[in-house]
């Protein structure tokens, strides 16, 4: 469905000269730009930021380290086995003979 834009003299110009030059309409040199804004937008919009990316390692991290910690805490509270299971579990059959 065709539309109309209402463009500046400046710019309708530059559309003109634009065209002329690379051989095509003016609807393809704004659908070009637009298209090439999109892709800037993109990159400026999903660009990383160091401090976030900083923030996410060091909270993952400390994450982890609250995890292990806990596990070992854990595990310390656990009874061990005891000595006695310790020398029965290494003993062999005994031969009674």
């Amino acid at each position: 469905m065709p539309s109309s834009v209402t463009v500046d003299d400046e710019l309708r110009r530059k559309l003109k000269k634009l065209a002329a030059e690379l051989d095509t309409t003016q609807g393809e040199i704004i659908s070009q730009a637009v298209k090439l804004y999109e892709k800037e937008l993109g990159k400026r919009q999903y660009t990383v930021i160091p401090e976030a990316r900083k923030a996410i390692k060091t909270a993952v991290n400390s994450r982890i380290t609250l995890q292990w910690r806990r596990e070992i805490r854990n595990a310390l509270q656990k009874p061990g086995p005891q000595i006695e299971d310790l020398r029965i579990s290494t003993w062999s059959e005994i031969s009674e003979d």
